[in-house]
């Protein structure tokens, strides 16, 4: 990952999501998650993600007989 988690990151993802989120909250959740997203890039340690179930039904549909 190597990039470090700022407020203004933080504020892009809560736009994204349409979540409203002051600037002083932006920089007090950057300022709590940058150790942790640090630790877990220095250890190089991979999160598995899991596709979301939506997703499977859009899979069938598409691989399906008409």
């Amino acid at each position: 990952m190597s990039e470090r988690v700022t407020a203004e990151r933080v504020k892009v993802f809560a736009a994204a999501a349409r979540v409203p989120i002051q600037d002083d909250a932006a920089t007090r959740a950057a300022r709590a998650v940058e150790p942790t997203v640090r630790r877990r890039d220095e250890l190089d340690l991979q999160l598995q993600l899991e596709t979301e179930p939506a997703s499977f039904v859009a899979i069938a549909r598409k691989g399906a007989k008409r």
